[in-house]
C-alpha cells in the first residue's frame, strides 16, 4: 500500500528556507593566458557544513579559494558568501569580506616583526576592538592552541607546527562564521595534524562553516564528512563519506578539553558586550 505524505508536510519541504553560506551558480574562470581554471562550477555549502575539497595540483582548488576571498574574480556566473554577492562586489568592500572570514593560509602569513601575541590580535585590532577585548580574547586563544607560554615569541623562534597553530588561532580570534583552511596539516607530524583537524570538527559542532582544501587523503578518511573533487575545473564528484577507524573521534584536542565549549559561549558573549569602534 501506497501511503502519502501530509499536503502541509510537502509544503513545507518545498518552502523550506536553506541558508547557504557559499553559492557558485555557473561560475567559470579563464586567465588572460587563456588557461580554464573552472569551468561551469554549481555548487551550494550549507550554513555550518564542514567540507573538503580535494584534487591533485592544477585542479583548480587554488582558484576556487581564491574566488571565494576575492583575490580573483569570477569571468563568468554568479558567487555569493555569507548572503553577499560577490561578483559585484566593489573592491572598497573586500577587506571588510575578509575579516568576515578566519582564512588558515599554507604558507602561514605571519608577520615577522610581530610576535605571536601581537599576530594574533593584530586580526582583531584591525577591526577596531578593544584592547580590553584583546587581552581577554588572545590568550584564550593561545591556550587553546597549547601556545600560550610562546606569546612573546617571534614566528622565526617556532617550529612549523606552533606557526601553524598560531594562523589557526589567528583565524579563530574574530569568532567567524566560515573557516577556510588551506593545506592545514601540510607543514606539520601527524598527530598534531589530527588535533587541528579535531579542533577544526569541534568548532564545527557549534555552528561555524568549515571549508578545508586538501590533497591528504588519509585525513579526509579519517575525518570523513563531505567531499567535494575538482579535475581540470570541474566537480567530479560530490559525496558524503564515513569516518574510517578514527579512534579520536568525539574527543577535544590538546590539554583543555572543556575550553572549546565553554569558549564558544564565553566568544559570543564578549562579542556583543565589549566592541568598540
Amino acid at each position: 500500500m501506497i501511503t502519502c505524505s501530509p499536503l502541509y508536510l510537502i509544503y513545507a519541504e518545498l518552502f523550506r528556507k536553506v541558508n547557504y553560506m557559499i553559492k557558485f551558480k555557473n561560475i567559470s574562470k579563464i586567465y588572460d593566458n587563456g588557461a580554464v581554471a573552472l569551468d561551469n562550477i554549481n555548487l551550494e555549502i550549507e550554513d555550518g557544513e564542514f567540507v573538503f575539497i580535494v584534487g591533485k595540483s592544477g585542479a583548480g582548488k587554488s582558484t576556487f579559494l581564491k574566488l571565494i576571498m576575492r583575490e580573483e574574480s569570477a569571468s563568468s556566473g554568479e558567487l555569493w558568501v555569507n548572503d553577499l554577492d560577490l561578483t559585484k562586489m566593489p573592491k572598497r568592500k573586500i577587506p571588510n569580506l575578509r575579516r568576515s572570514m578566519g582564512i588558515v593560509f599554507q604558507d602561514f602569513r605571519l608577520i615577522d616583526k610581530m610576535t605571536v601575541f601581537d599576530n594574533i590580535a593584530f586580526a582583531m585590532r584591525v577591526t577596531g576592538c578593544s584592547e580590553k577585548l584583546v587581552n581577554i580574547r588572545v590568550p584564550y586563544m593561545l591556550e587553546l592552541v597549547d601556545l600560550l607560554d610562546k606569546k612573546n615569541c617571534l614566528p622565526n623562534e617556532l617550529s612549523g607546527g606552533e606557526q601553524q597553530r598560531v594562523g589557526l588561532a589567528r583565524a579563530l580570534i574574530n569568532n567567524p562564521k566560515l573557516i577556510i583552511a588551506d593545506e592545514p596539516t601540510g607543514n606539520i607530524d601527524k598527530n598534531m595534524s589530527e588535533d587541528i583537524m579535531m579542533l577544526l570538527k569541534e568548532i564545527n559542532k557549534h555552528g561555524t562553516t568549515v571549508l578545508i582544501v586538501t590533497h591528504n587523503n588519509e585525513m579526509v578518511d579519517r575525518f570523513g564528512e563531505r567531499v567535494i573533487t575538482i579535475y581540470d575545473g570541474k566537480i567530479t564528484s560530490d559525496e558524503k563519506v564515513t569516518p574510517k577507524n578514527n579512534k579520536s573521534k568525539g574527543t577535544v584536542p590538546f590539554k583543555n578539553q572543556q575550553k572549546i565549549k565553554k569558549g564558544s559561549n564565553k566568544v559570543n558573549i564578549i562579542n556583543q558586550s565589549d566592541i568598540s569602534t
